[in-house]
């Protein structure tokens, strides 16, 4: 097992808030390596395990600023709790006294013990990052466990919370913004001992059953029978397909695993597999992102406007009111938007980390349809266009297939660091 590293070792006050955000975009685009496949049934135990105790300390947090204490030893108790589940038993910072929710190996511990191979499965670059945004999460709680006052633990442990959420991410994301929710949903490390594992570029012939391919999960297939079907993980996808008395749920990597299908079928043809359900082919689910066309109108003026004022009174004390940062980083302009250019940001991404960390020191604080209007505003300030369309409070499955960056065209209002006039 690799060494668990100090975790006091504090992320700088400065980049802080951007460290996970690049930590987030490092293992954003993910790459098909062959034979990358869970050992044994106990690296399925081992991520779920990381992810339970992961839980265990959000919740541990969450619980103490819902309880609204007076006694500031409820709030040091809550903070060594987390870092207790995070860092397991064997942890630097490990106090027994304050208890453990969770299992004594600890998130980062599971995560290491997966990460000590000589193999590199495709699910390593995500576990990093996760394993990183941890450790930047601990550092914050060690901070909250000696706070002196009721708002020096909230700032700290907001950050802590910011950090966990990364490194919990979501299903729906490949990448390292999934976490490990998205790692367990669209890997092969989620898949449960003993199921029926299969062909990932070809429709299943027998459920329940998991499509794999390269290391990636494409799909999961369940009958289409009366009763209750269990699935090991949730599959991050957005619709399902009913055939020849199967459900397919195709998971957020079935685009990805298509194209690698494609791909490996056009270098080494194979001969089709013996499948009662139809001919071989690459699932219809799998869908490949289609290429950025013009970008879209995606709010509106009066949505935006909206959105300014309320940046005014929420955002403009870390972001700046010219949006280039100050305690937090850059929201807009040139700079920006090459950087998530470059790192391959989609709209989905940016939303996630709008309503979901945002305000930095009160997450999930303003309704959705406030922040429809902070996403209304970010986007009139990079330049997008607006529209007769308000932006949904609600998510979309579009938004992931939408790739941000420099809006094509002049923008002759823009000011001396590209951002965008909203009135």
């Amino acid at each position: 097992m690799r060494p668990i590293r100090p975790t006091n070792q504090r992320p700088s006050r400065k980049n802080g808030p951007a460290a996970f955000l690049l930590l987030a975009a490092l293992a954003g685009t993910a790459v098909i390596s062959p034979g990358a496949r869970a050992d044994s049934a106990s690296d399925h135990r081992a991520g779920m395990a990381t992810l339970t105790d992961l839980k265990a300390a959000i919740t541990s947090i969450v619980q103490a600023n819902d309880s609204f204490a007076t006694d500031r030893n409820v709030y040091h108790r809550a903070s060594q709790r987390a870092i207790n589940a995070l860092e397991g038993t064997h942890g630097p910072d490990y106090r027994p006294a304050a208890g453990t929710p969770g299992d004594a190996l600890g998130a980062i511990g599971h995560i290491d013990a997966l990460l000590h191979r000589k193999g590199t499965p495709v699910w390593a670059a995500p576990l990093d990052s996760a394993e990183a945004n941890m450790r930047a999460a601990a550092a914050y709680l060690l901070d909250a466990s000696h706070a002196r006052s009721l708002i020096r633990f909230q700032l700290a442990t907001s950050r802590a919370l910011t950090y966990l959420e990364v490194a919990r991410g979501r299903p729906t994301e490949v990448g390292a913004l999934g976490g490990m929710e998205g790692t367990l949903a669209n890997t092969v490390l989620g898949v449960p001992a003993g199921a029926a594992v299969e062909n990932g570029c070809s429709r299943p012939s027998s459920a329940p059953s998991y499509g794999v391919h390269g290391g990636y999960l494409a799909w999961i297939a369940v009958p289409a029978s009366a009763g209750t079907h269990s699935l090991g993980e949730t599959s991050g996808g957005h619709s399902l397909i009913v055939e020849h008395g199967v459900i397919v749920l195709p998971t957020a990597a079935a685009a990805l695993v298509a194209k690698a299908c494609r791909t490996h079928a056009a270098a080494t043809p194979e001969p089709a597999p013996r499948n009662t359900a139809g001919p071989a082919a690459i699932p219809a689910m799998a869908i490949p992102t289609p290429a950025n066309r013009a970008p879209p109108a995606l709010y509106t003026k009066a949505q935006a406007a909206a959105g300014a004022r309320l940046f005014a009174v929420t955002c403009v004390a870390c972001h700046g009111a010219n949006l280039q940062g100050t305690a937090a980083p850059a929201v807009a302009g040139t700079d920006f938007l090459k950087t998530v250019e470059k790192n391959g940001w989609t709209l989905e991404a940016l939303r996630y980390l709008v309503f979901n960390n945002m305000p930095f020191n009160a997450p999930r604080s303003l309704s959705p349809s406030q922040y429809a209007e902070l996403l209304a505003f970010l986007l009139a300030s990079n330049c997008y266009p607006a529209g007769s369309k308000p932006f949904p409070a609600a998510d979309d499955p579009a938004f992931a297939q939408l790739k941000l960056g420099p809006v094509p065209g002049p923008h002759p209002n823009a000011n001396q660091f590209g951002v965008c006039p909203t009135g």
